[in-house]
């Protein structure tokens, strides 16, 4: 069973691949992303902590600077302000402890974490200050150990201030600075998504406006579409489309034209034959119906070549841009000849001389068809004007610059005026020395198209040694007629 394709929409295609690389494709920019937040939390958690030690260490100077010798025993005075600013942070609890240089415990919280044996001396301070992180009752904390030397009264040595804190809003501070950097990030990626949204509705108006253009053309208009795609990458499906609607426009038009001469020249012969019908109806003297059925048989031959000779140039108006694909060698003075031949019983009929001069051979790449009906249309027109005891000649020589061949039918018959040429070859248009003759004027048009179809030139002269009509037709020998 054939499912229905859903068309794929362009848009959404676009969108979903500036959108999906942090899925797919953006692997590495995922994890540089992530690297990035991690960096700036990192970098932030730094400050922050050291901010909160700076904090940290000024309470243990303060408690320091406490230390006094009495009695020769050292104490400690932390009075209830120092105690109070300790308390001021609602978020953590502070602990102290301090002791003497002979490790007791003078005053605080006598079960404070020690230093550990591996914690360096910071460096960003004069003091001798240690950082260090521990757990206590359960919670972790951050403590600072600040070595005092006491030199005072029988009192020598190190006394050692021990300050810790919680760490719940250094934790609230890194947490509220990560989900800051994942919002900014984030915002970033939605401010480009939602960029390319705008961009993309933008950049596909014009081809949303040119299929609102199409949809509403009528199907009689044929002109080309207007220029509204602005990008150089779509320029040529444009320019196709409009070669597409002029190989359309003149398909049509051929098919008009074809429409018109056959309903021009085929009306008055068919209301002639229905006359022709209807009198040899009614009519009761056999001699005269049967002058009248030659007569309808005669207008029925007429009509034969006449719609013949419409579907030939018919023929030649669809397919004279496809000239080449069915080109072949043609010795076209045998064919000539050939054609000669056939009309000779229709030459002896009016006593015509009708004979052939020139080259033996001369090939030329062509559709041999169309070129016999060319020369059989020449040859006809030119027995049906040429008077009786005429003569008409075909001749073929080779140009002078052996790349082309001459083809020529001569007459003597009555001519074409040099006015008169440009008429002659119009479909349909009969000049005034055809007068009596039988034919519906598509001989030389016919003659023209096939001359068009194998890029030949056609000339209609005066001829100088029969005296009346010279046809000469110029065309291009083939590659190897010329090599010999």
């Amino acid at each position: 069973m054939k499912y229905l394709k859903i068309p794929r929409s362009l848009f959404h295609q676009l969108l979903l691949f500036l959108g999906v690389p942090l899925l797919f494709l953006g692997v590495p920019l995922l994890l540089l992303g992530c690297a990035s937040v991690y960096s700036q939390y990192a970098s932030v958690r730094n400050a922050a902590m050291l901010a909160y030690d700076r904090t940290l260490l000024a309470s243990a100077r303060t408690v320091a600077e406490r230390l006094t010798v009495r009695d020769q025993s050292l104490l400690v005075d932390v009075p209830y302000v120092v105690l109070d600013s300790f308390e001021r942070n609602t978020n953590d609890r502070l602990y102290y402890q301090v002791i003497s240089p002979e490790g007791k415990t003078i005053s605080g919280y006598d079960d404070l974490p020690q230093i550990p044996q591996n914690v360096q001396r910071s460096p960003l301070y004069t003091a001798l200050a240690y950082f260090y992180d521990a757990e206590y009752q359960g919670q972790p904390i951050r403590v600072v150990g600040l070595y005092q030397p006491i030199n005072e009264g029988n009192v020598m040595g190190m006394a050692l201030v021990l300050v810790a804190e919680t760490v719940t809003s250094r934790q609230d501070m890194t947490h509220q600075l990560l989900l800051s950097s994942l919002v900014n990030q984030g915002a970033v990626v939605l401010l480009a998504l939602f960029l390319a949204y705008i961009l993309l509705k933008l950049l596909l108006k014009p081809l949303r406006k040119l299929s609102g253009m199409m949809s509403l053309r009528s199907a009689n208009d044929l002109t080309p579409l207007p220029n509204i795609l602005p990008w150089s990458e779509l320029a040529p499906l444009l320019q196709s489309l409009n070669r597409y609607i002029g190989r359309l426009a003149l398909m049509v038009g051929r098919q008009e034209r074809f429409s018109a001469d056959a309903s021009h020249q085929l009306r008055t012969p068919l209301a002639v034959l229905k006359t022709q019908v209807a009198v040899a109806r009614g009519n009761q003297d056999l001699e005269q119906r049967d002058s009248i059925l030659t007569a309808i048989d005669k207008s029925l031959d007429n009509m034969i070549v006449l719609t013949d000779r419409l579907l030939q140039l018919s023929q030649l108006r669809v397919h004279e841009k496809e000239a080449i694909q069915n080109y072949q060698p043609v010795n076209i003075v045998a064919l000539l000849q050939q054609v000669c031949f056939s009309r000779l019983q229709q030459a002896e009929s009016k006593n015509i001389d009708l004979g052939y001069e020139g080259e033996e051979s001369a090939w030329i790449r062509g559709d041999p068809l169309l070129l016999a009906e060319m020369c059989a249309n020449l040859l006809d027109n030119a027995i049906k004007y040429t008077p009786q005891m005429g003569v008409v000649t075909g001749r073929v020589s080779i140009m002078p610059d052996k790349k082309h061949a001459c083809l020529e039918i001569d007459d003597s018959g009555p001519g074409i005026a040099q006015e008169d040429i440009h008429q002659s070859l119009m479909a349909f248009n009969r000049l005034d020395n055809a007068a009596g003759l039988e034919g519906a004027g598509l001989g030389l048009t016919i003659v023209k198209e096939i001359c068009q179809y194998h890029n030949a030139a056609l000339q209609l002269l005066p001829s100088e040694v029969l005296g009346g009509l010279l046809v000469r037709i110029i065309i291009r020998l083939s590659a190897r007629e010329r090599d010999t």
